[in-house]
């Protein structure tokens, strides 16, 4: 049992580190390259073989987590410009 809870205090501290260093490079478009790399890695268009849909996926929340990105109404986006 302790094995499973210090993997799981490794793969946060990977994903902390990793969302850290995306925001560090990519400042407000993080959350959206993070997004970008799950879904290609979804499509087989592998960046980084070591790192899983999961993993991209988890650093995506952990970022909107942190700026606080609203995720795209898509079905109520555009009924506030009618006039």
């Amino acid at each position: 049992m302790f094995g499973w809870w210090r993997r799981r205090k490794e793969m946060r501290a990977a994903i902390i580190a990793e969302a850290d260093a995306m925001i560090a490079e990519h400042g407000d478009s993080a959350y959206w390259v993070a997004r970008d790399r799950a879904l290609e890695e979804r499509l087989h268009k592998i960046i980084d073989a070591d790192k899983t849909t999961d993993h991209w996926n988890r650093v995506r929340f952990e970022i909107r987590r942190r700026a606080r990105v609203r995720r795209a109404d898509v079905a109520t986006k555009y009924l506030g410009d009618e006039k």
